[in-house]
């Protein structure tokens, strides 16, 4: 059975990156949610998926702040409102913190949190903390999972995680490449997720899904295929590809797959 993941929650209908988006993919019916945290400069992680706060915050006048998030302190960034740039009804929508995501995880442990691999480029204290503050949940967030690019995160989060989804989605998916990523995974639920080869991905330089890769790839875990935003894509991956999680911003519904 394939899964359907909403990319930064329900981002086709709501505000990226924000509770509503998230509270929407639960009452949709989607399998999984995908989210991006960041730090501010005094070091407490928010969810953005931008390194500034342009494109998706807004002040009081509705104008866009030219800031970078790590550049500013927390109550600076809950000064602005995270919905209307999105659509007027969604004003006054508020940043998440990743305390909020944990209780979201606690109070839905039946849907699994995908973090984004953008936890990888935090400087080592930074990642220490971010790590130490889910730590701290224990089982309650048993449903996070971690994605990672390098295999010096797989490794830390298999550590210190023995019980967590981890999420490969590096760029060598090579025999030996993924020799090493299944080793490190080892006695984990291991995802390897695989780039669509669309309008959403043409920014990416890894390699595209192709029948023989995937077919590949399944052999050292389930396959995930990202990024799809139409039925069109939908059909042809399920015939060509037959993925365990497909990734979607919310424009492929639960239904399509019933």
């Amino acid at each position: 059975m394939t899964h359907l993941q909403a990319h930064r929650g329900v981002s086709s209908e709501y505000p990226e990156n924000t509770l509503a988006a998230f509270r929407a993919s639960v009452e949709q019916g989607y399998d999984l949610i995908e989210l991006d945290p960041k730090h501010t400069l005094d070091g407490k992680f928010v969810i953005l998926h931008d390194k500034t706060l342009t494109r998706t915050a807004r002040d009081k006048d509705g104008n866009a702040p030219d800031l970078a998030i790590k550049d500013i302190t927390l109550e600076t960034a809950q000064q602005y409102e995270y919905g209307s740039w999105f659509a007027p009804e969604f004003k006054g929508e508020p940043l998440p913190l990743l305390s909020d995501v944990l209780d979201f995880a606690e109070q839905h442990p039946d849907i699994p949190i995908k973090i984004d691999n953008c936890w990888e480029k935090f400087e080592a204290p930074h990642r220490n903390t971010f790590l130490k503050e889910i730590e701290a949940r224990g089982d309650k967030v048993s449903n996070i999972g971690f994605t990672c690019r390098t295999l010096e995160c797989l490794e830390i989060v298999a550590k210190r995680f023995p019980n967590a989804t981890l999420h490969y989605d590096g760029t060598d998916l090579t025999k030996e490449g993924l020799d090493k990523v299944a080793e490190i995974a080892k006695g984990h639920r291991l995802v390897i997720w695989v780039c669509y080869d669309g309008d959403t991905s043409k920014w990416f330089k890894g390699p595209r899904a192709s029948k023989e890769l995937c077919e590949f790839v399944r052999e050292y875990g389930e396959l995930g295929i990202w990024i799809l935003s139409e039925k069109k894509q939908l059909e042809r991956t399920l015939r060509k590809y037959n993925p365990d999680i497909i990734e979607t911003t919310g424009h492929i519904k639960p239904e399509w797959l019933k």
